[in-house]
């Protein structure tokens, strides 16, 4: 009887597999997504751009993001133009299922990348109607007032109840409770 380990292979992105690439990141799914620094520091100074000195070398360790590959295959795509892509343009979000859309821009807050985050606020802005709650606690935890207030006023018809557990930003809930009790 063989008891060896089965051979586990690596399952690698798709869209960004270049063999040339400089830097891997695995996705909390086990996806590989092979990327090149380059564009790390162009799209994302802050946040995906800040890897260890080691880590922009051929080689190196992959580093583990805790997002799913539906996730960053699309983020990525801020990123880095896929090879498969003759006329690059950034991935749209208008049509995308709202848990998906609320788990990249979140993701886009995260690792601060540029065009990520500006297209989710303002996808944020036409979608607060439908999703107050959502776009309430987004925005509460990444520093946009305006929206977050345009957010409330419509959330504060919502049962508390249904509302307060979706409010993950510190303080958030109470003050939500609390206005809730004024009107």
């Amino acid at each position: 009887m063989d008891t060896k380990e089965p051979i586990s292979f690596q399952k690698t992105s798709v869209l960004f597999c270049e063999p040339d690439a400089d830097v891997t990141f695995i996705s909390s799914d086990g996806i590989h997504f092979k990327i090149h620094s380059e564009h790390l520091t162009l799209t994302s100074t802050v946040g995906l751009a800040r890897l260890p000195e080691n880590v922009s070398t051929a080689g190196s360790d992959p580093i583990c993001l805790s997002e799913t590959s539906d996730v960053l295959e699309i983020l990525f795509q801020f990123i880095e133009p896929p090879p498969l892509s003759r006329n690059h343009r950034h991935p749209s979000v208008m049509d995308m299922e709202p848990s998906l859309f609320f788990r990249i821009a979140e993701a886009a807050e995260k690792y601060i990348v540029y065009g990520a985050m500006g297209v989710c606020s303002m996808r944020m802005h036409q979608i607060v109607s439908e999703y107050p709650v959502e776009v309430l606690n987004h925005c509460a935890l990444h520093g946009y007032p305006h929206l977050a207030d345009q957010a409330a006023e419509k959330a504060i018809s919502h049962p508390i109840d249904a509302v307060v557990p979706k409010l993950t930003a510190p303080g958030l809930a109470l003050k939500y409770v609390q206005s809730s009790y004024i009107l």
